[in-house]
């Protein structure tokens, strides 16, 4: 595996602050790939798909979500195993479907969605391919969370989106970021901050993905929705009439 790159000093009460102080955007994009698996591994996931469970205040849900690194994406998700809403991008055309209405289009801001979510880095693409697919990433100093000395990183995407990263300087992994958006934008579409958690990363095909995330509402620590994934595929053969609407 590659070796991370060197930055800490011999004293442990200085190492987290030390470090968090003295990175610099290169050595941190580095170190997150190294961390996840490497560059080549992370570049080899052509496809990504997963089982969910999705849980909120109201619901409790099943899922399967795809995404691929030419521009598609589809979730299904299910209720005591019958099919009851599904989203999908076919590149540039988004779409939804639900039992009482069908196919449409999704909104404008659906569709940013459904993008920002293949884009940003957890799925088939990396840290350090952000600035090479159009986006910007600056480093933003430090931050302390819950003890954690966080190496702050700020990604404007390529439409303007912008999300804030934590990276923890002990293991080189995105356990944070904060968004400034609605939970379910064509539900309500009113933007709050959001914070989402990412926790038990763990080696699918040599590449580190998370299979947990908690989303909270910033201001009040609430929970807005947690998912859990059972089972992660890399590359699974994809029909692509899979993401067309029917």
């Amino acid at each position: 595996m590659t070796k991370f790159l060197p930055i800490a000093c011999a004293f442990p009460a200085l190492v987290l602050a030390g470090a968090a102080r003295a990175v610099d955007l290169e050595t941190l994009v580095a170190n997150n790939a190294a961390a996840r698996g490497g560059e080549p591994a992370i570049a080899s996931v052509a496809a990504y798909e997963s089982d969910i469970r999705i849980v909120e205040p109201q619901f409790a849900v099943d899922g399967t979500y795809v995404a691929t690194r030419d521009g598609r994406m589809r979730v299904d998700v299910r209720s005591d195993g019958e099919r009851v809403f599904t989203e999908a991008l076919d590149r540039e055309r988004a779409w939804s479907w639900d039992p009482g209405n069908g196919a449409r289009d999704a909104s404008a801001a659906g569709a940013a969605a459904l993008r920002h979510g293949i884009e940003l880095p957890f799925k088939v693409f990396g840290l350090h391919e952000m600035r090479g697919r159009g986006h910007r990433l600056e480093l933003a100093g430090t931050e302390v969370l819950d003890g954690v000395v966080y190496h702050v990183l700020r990604a404007t995407l390529s439409d303007g989106f912008e999300v804030t990263y934590y990276v923890n300087p002990e293991n080189w992994l995105i356990e944070r970021d904060r968004q400034r958006r609605a939970l379910h934008v064509d539900v309500d579409p009113a933007p709050e901050w959001i914070e989402t958690r990412y926790e038990d990363y763990r080696s699918v095909a040599g590449v580190l993905f998370p299979f947990r995330q908690v989303e909270l509402r910033v201001a009040t620590g609430e929970v807005l929705s947690t998912v859990t994934v059972g089972e992660i595929r890399i590359n699974p053969r994809l029909d692509a009439l899979r993401f067309s609407p029917p």
